[in-house]
């Protein structure tokens, strides 16, 4: 065996000829603390954790970023505890916490910020008197609710939004029935039910705003208006 050969099987069996770090590896997620410093150093106004759970006491530093329009947690178990926090940068006009354990109360009080337009919640605490409350709010253009115990009953309160532009439900317990409702009542507003347009509603209307790539996974990045 030629010496070229034999230094190319030491090379393999050192694990010399190590892959470079894909686009991806290197695309790594910023943390929840650089974030929170972009935000307060005004390099940016959204904080998006979409890889990993935020601890819960981590989020009592969001009182800093008090000029906060956008907060995504994906994979954080937020309480009513920080839904309070939440709740006090008037600044958000997106809030997008998919994995919550909000209760009626948690998601009443974020619903009560003065600029929020977009709500994306799943919990399974929510219930139909937590949407009546949602529905007193007077700026929500676009409403998803996933993997919550919300039914039929909430529809009333969900047409009442007269501002409701988009509505998305995936793993509640609404029925088609209710659906129906819903579109009757109205006809003109954009809805979602399990990743399908029921019957009647107004497909046609332009997707939520952060919809980039439409793929009816609902993440809800950017809110950017482009569409």
């Amino acid at each position: 065996m030629s010496r070229f050969l034999l230094l190319v099987f030491a090379a393999l069996l050192t694990g010399c000829f190590v892959k470079p770090p894909s686009q991806e590896t290197q695309r790594a997620e910023p943390s929840f603390e650089r974030q929170l410093l972009d935000v307060s150093s005004a390099a940016t106004d959204s904080i998006h954790v979409s890889d990993s759970a935020v601890p819960l006491q981590q989020l009592q530093h969001l009182t800093q970023a008090t000029d906060l329009r956008e907060v995504r947690l994906d994979q954080t178990p937020v309480t009513d505890e920080e839904a309070e926090i939440i709740a006090s940068i008037p600044t958000l006009k997106i809030v997008n916490l998919p994995m919550s354990e909000l209760t009626d109360e948690g998601i009443a009080k974020i619903a009560s910020l003065p600029k929020l337009e977009l709500l994306r919640v799943g919990s399974p605490k929510i219930t139909d008197a937590g949407i009546a409350k949602v529905s007193e709010s007077p700026t929500i253009l676009y409403l998803h609710l996933l993997n919550s115990p919300v039914t039929d009953d909430a529809v009333d309160a969900i047409a009442a939004m007269q501002q409701l532009e988009s509505f998305y439900a995936d793993g509640t317990q609404l029925t088609d029935d209710g659906m129906s409702k819903l579109v009757k009542a109205r006809p003109k507003l954009h809805i979602h039910f399990n990743d399908l347009h029921p019957a009647g509603s107004h497909a046609d209307h332009s997707h939520d705003h952060d919809h980039h790539d439409h793929d009816h996974s609902h993440d809800h990045g950017d809110h950017d208006h482009k569409h």
